[in-house]
């Protein structure tokens, strides 16, 4: 015989006794009658249809941002899933609602939803035939549990795991706890189911107050008129006196069993009875048939969870597989952007290594004008002027040889000259004026027998150059210039201003003596390079002894 019924019965308690709430008055018409089919479904469909709502229900939850509901949605979806049998599905909704129960703070609340949730999964396991788990999570269930109610449930399906396992002592003693804790309640049906729970496991026992317990509970279920009740002590009846060999009052019950069946007109019990009845057949051959065909579905119930069990381990490491995919793409995502972070950070750097570059070259450049400017002015202020009071005090007050009065005086004015040179050559620059400054140096750098010629100075937009980039410009030319009247010889200097949009260009060029590369004295040029170079440009050159000298300035504005 099988304990189909008895297990329903358990469970039937289990599905409604923890963690009950107060449902919002709108939703208490849809839920209760979604809730009733779930718990007492007539067919798949009607499960079907429950778990649909519960499943929108959930979703909306979650996007309430409502955990409380959402874990009541869950363990309603798990009950739905493990009594069509999703077993595997049903623990994923279970864990996933024991982990949101984490993020709850009411304590009272957690506590009764984890007494229910342990009990869930006690029953997922159970229908697994995984007994040791099943007992863990009940056990589980039962430390929490404070509620007579709560741990009579718990303990009622304790022992049904042991009944499964023919364990009968450890099932007696359960039932035991449960029948005590029912005498100090004032329900009826609970402690009729008790008593018959405790009288069914004794009569497996064979001691002989077990069948007085059953007999008793029979007559307190008919007393209050509980069909499921009556039910359940007619088939635990007949499986006893089955055991005893009493075919009359095993035939008896099996049909005293089967009138109530038909008189609660439920599917799940009529088929059980008529099962019971199927096994009173005398009939080797159909004996014969039931039994092989519990033998195939059982087999095939272990099958089936062998085959789901391997379907949900493959699902779990597909959902990891495509977690450390994920978290592969996020890693590669991360480094792509910490390179794009580092290269920005480097070209940040270098641009400002530039700039920070150009402007200590502009600042050196400002400098040296400075000093330039600061020197001119001492030698202007200072030097030349002591040379001329000195050439005065010669001229008209020293006493010596008239010879020799004029060959100091020449050469006191040829250090005065040279002293003014300096000066000039120093001198502080007109750069908002910058082309008449141009224009005045080519005129003081004229002497006779030299001719300067030059296109437009304008033709350079002057405005547009930085200051720094004119000082340099200046002095260039100014050094040029210096190196022609010392020691060109030149008959024509020429001057060539070009530019295209930000390209400038100056060439230099005369008709002087020249001289070979190897004797060229380079300090003049190396002061043009390097004051071109610190502006961005370039400096080049061409000479040879007879063929005069040119010079190519290049710059950006």
């Amino acid at each position: 015989m099988k304990y189909t019924i008895l297990s329903f019965l358990f469970f039937f308690v289990v599905k409604n006794g923890f963690g009950a709430k107060v449902i919002n008055s709108r939703q208490l018409d849809s839920l209760s009658y979604y809730s009733h089919m779930a718990n007492n479904p007539t067919t798949d469909s009607s499960l079907i249809k429950a778990y649909a709502f519960y499943e929108r229900k959930k979703n909306e939850s979650i996007e309430s941002n409502d955990t409380g509901s959402t874990i009541r949605h869950l363990r309603q979806i798990a009950i739905i899933q493990n009594e069509l049998g999703d077993y595997f599905g049903a623990e994923i909704s279970v864990v996933e609602a024991l982990k949101l129960l984490e993020t709850i703070k009411d304590s009272k609340n957690v506590i009764n939803n984890k007494i229910g949730l342990y009990n869930q999964l006690g029953r997922i396991y159970l229908a697994l035939l995984d007994y040791e788990e099943a007992i863990r999570y009940f056990d589980e269930g039962l430390k929490i549990a404070k509620l007579k109610d709560y741990i009579n449930i718990i303990q009622n399906n304790k022992a049904l795991v042991y009944i499964r396992q023919h364990r009968y002592e450890l099932a007696e003693n359960e039932f035991l706890k449960v029948y005590k804790n029912s005498l100090l309640q004032d329900d009826k049906k609970q402690l009729s189911r008790a008593l018959d729970n405790l009288g069914f496991v004794q009569s497996k026992l064979n001691k002989p107050e077990g069948l007085e317990k059953l007999m008793s509970a029979l007559k307190q279920r008919i007393a209050i008129k509980d069909n499921a009740g009556i039910y359940s002590s007619y088939k635990h009846l007949a499986e006893i006196y089955e055991d005893r060999g009493d075919l009359e009052k095993v035939t008896y019950y099996a049909h005293k069993g089967y009138e109530v069946a038909k008189t609660i007109n439920s599917p799940s019990f009529i088929k059980d009875a008529l099962s019971g009845l199927i096994n009173l057949n005398q009939d080797n051959n159909i004996a014969e048939y039931v039994k092989i065909l519990d033998s195939i579905t059982l087999a095939k119930q272990v099958q089936e969870n062998k085959y789901a069990k391997m379907k949900y381990d493959y699902t779990e490491k597909e959902k990891l597989a495509k977690e450390n995919e994920l978290a592969r793409e996020k890693e590669k995502g991360l480094k792509i952007l910490y390179l794009f972070i580092a290269g920005f950070i480097l070209l940040i750097s270098i641009f400002l290594f530039f700039i920070l570059r150009s402007r200590h070259k502009k600042e050196n450049i400002k400098k040296v004008y400075r000093a330039e400017t600061r020197m001119s002015k001492k030698v202007h202020d200072e030097v030349a002027n002591d040379v001329s009071s000195l050439m005065s005090f010669v001229e008209n007050d020293l006493e010596i040889k008239a010879d020799k009065k004029i060959e100091l005086l020449d050469v006191l004015e040829d250090i005065y000259l040279r002293t003014r040179d300096i000066s000039t050559q120093t001198a502080s620059i007109d750069l908002i004026n910058f082309t008449e400054s141009l224009e005045y140096l080519l005129i003081q750098h004229k002497r006779k027998g030299t001719k300067i010629i030059t296109n437009k100075i304008s033709t350079i937009n002057w405005s547009k150059v930085p200051d720094h980039k004119k000082m340099a410009v200046f002095r260039s030319i100014q050094e040029l210039l210096v190196n022609m009247k010392k020691h060109s010889q030149a008959r024509v200097v020429s001057l060539v201003f070009k530019e295209d949009r930000r390209k400038k260009e100056i060439i230099y060029s005369d008709d002087g003596v020249g001289v070979s590369i190897k004797d060229v004295k380079l300090n003049g040029l190396l002061n043009v390079e390097s004051r071109i170079n610190n502006i961005g440009g370039s400096f080049n050159f061409i000479t040879s002894k007879g063929n005069g000298f040119k010079a190519v300035l290049k710059f950006n504005s």
